[in-house]
């Protein structure tokens, strides 16, 4: 999975919960042009910040795994 399509379904979860990338910066105690890098796959998320996307959008393991697997 390239950055880009990482970005894509994390814009996915996003809007699936009707919530800003401010709002999920937010809560995630993020930079929010940090949320949009990430999303438009500009800038690859730290582990630090993937696992504080698993935590806020419940994602399972398995799904977190493909989240992370490289192409």
């Amino acid at each position: 999975m390239t950055h880009h399509e990482r970005g894509f379904r994390l814009r996915k979860l996003r809007e699936r919960k009707n919530i800003s990338q401010e709002t999920l910066a937010i809560d995630l105690g993020i930079p929010q042009s940090k949320v949009s890098k990430i999303e438009n796959g500009s800038e690859k998320a730290t582990l630090e910040y993937v696992e504080k996307i698993k935590a806020y959008f419940s994602i399972s393991c398995d799904e977190m795994k493909e989240f992370l697997e490289e192409d």
